[in-house]
């Protein structure tokens, strides 16, 4: 036998079992989910998908589109959230993955229908992980789907898909992914304060022409023990103080109910201690300290009248939204968490180890730290001295 034959005889087989790219796909040959939605109606799951153009996605030339971008929004009904899911195959066109998702929104139904029930569904699909960030809204969930960022840029700029830029400027309501909202909701005693999606539909224009834009309105406070309950945001100002991931917030000092200065405070940070605990009854003392600088000074002030103005004006807002939280039951500062941590024997005769919440929550009192770093381009007076 000749080499040559003998090499092919050899060589052969080796060409049947060698990889290749027979069973490739491209990436225009597949439809690339980018966020979920879940509302719950007559018994069944309603599953929303939302798919986006990933051609506008593609940094361009001059960092900005030609065209509109494209995006679509579908859904379908289940028995369970997986199946949904499945029944929105039948008119893909193409095969669907989604390993790109970056953001859940649950509906107030769903919510209400309990988030336990989608999240076993959730965290056990293959494809789908922990780092998504999750929302509530009262809108419906298709249009919150269809909003779209400014000057044509991809859906994927937008606070659905990257809330973090926007919450390092106005640090009000903290954006949440699903790790977190898994551990918080296992957590014995916590409140899972989930951000809120709205639509401000007249903030802006375009060509004279209404362009409405998401915003976060508010939080829903979720508890194993109550049913979900909505909070605007405008009642939540003072839990930016006791957040740990505060950024930076800004704050109006007022004199006599007239505008007098406006202040930005950077880097807040918090100390929350159960103070009192007994008959039934627990009492926290809360300490706040931070640095501000001086955004606008409307009002001739000295420095020591603004640290004073600020530590008011900080303090009444973290009252406030206690109060607010006591008479509608809700925990909105973790409050019955935080003795869960420093102090479990109490918490677990007081809450007969989870079974019960806490009867009476209150504050025994609220110390509040701001000291003056900058006043901007002109100078305040100081204690005892002239400019």
């Amino acid at each position: 036998m000749s080499k040559r034959i003998y090499a092919l005889l050899v060589g052969l087989p080796l060409f049947l079992v060698l990889t290749g790219c027979w069973d490739m796909k491209l990436i225009q040959d597949t439809n690339y989910v980018t966020a979920i939605g879940f509302d719950y109606e007559d018994g069944q799951y309603v599953v929303y998908a939302q798919m986006v153009d990933f051609s506008n996605v593609a940094k361009q030339e001059g960092g900005k589109s030609g065209q509109p971008a494209s995006v679509w929004s579908g859904h379908e009904k289940g028995g369970t959230i997986v199946e949904a899911m499945a029944r929105l195959y039948q008119t893909s066109q193409q095969r669907m993955f989604w390993g790109q998702v970056s953001s859940i929104v649950f509906t107030q139904k769903a919510l209400e229908h309990g988030i336990s029930y989608y999240k076993d569904g959730l965290i056990r699909f293959r494809e789908i992980r922990y780092t998504q960030w999750v929302y509530g809204t009262k809108e419906p969930i298709d249009r919150i789907f269809l909003m779209l960022p400014f000057f044509n840029q991809s859906p994927l700029g937008s606070i659905l898909h990257q809330p973090e830029d926007t919450y390092r400027q106005r640090s009000y309501i903290r954006p949440l992914r699903l790790q977190k909202v898994v551990a918080t909701y296992r957590e014995p005693g916590a409140t899972l304060l989930l951000p809120s999606l709205g639509i401000a539909d007249t903030v802006w224009k375009e060509n004279g022409k209404n362009d409405p834009k998401l915003k976060v309105n508010g939080m829903f406070v979720i508890s194993d023990k109550l049913p979900p309950a909505w909070v605007k945001d405008d009642d939540l100002i003072g839990l930016r103080w006791l957040d740990r991931d505060t950024k930076r917030s800004n704050v109006m000092l007022r004199k006599n109910g007239v505008p007098a200065a406006s202040i930005t405070v950077d880097g807040p940070r918090a100390e929350i201690e159960p103070a009192t605990v007994g008959e039934g009854k627990t009492s926290y003392s809360v300490r706040v300290r931070g640095k501000f600088f001086v955004s606008e000074l409307l009002e001739q002030m000295e420095q020591s009248e603004l640290e004073n103005e600020a530590t008011k004006a900080v303090t009444a807002e973290i009252e406030r939204t206690f109060d607010y939280g006591k008479k509608r039951g809700l925990d909105l500062y973790q409050l019955e968490h935080t003795l869960y941590r420093k102090k479990f024997p109490d918490w677990s005769k007081l809450t007969h180890n989870g079974e019960t919440r806490l009867n009476v929550i209150d504050l025994q009192s609220v110390r509040v730290e701001l000291k003056l770093v900058h006043s901007g381009m002109y100078k305040v007076k100081e204690r005892g001295k002239e400019y």
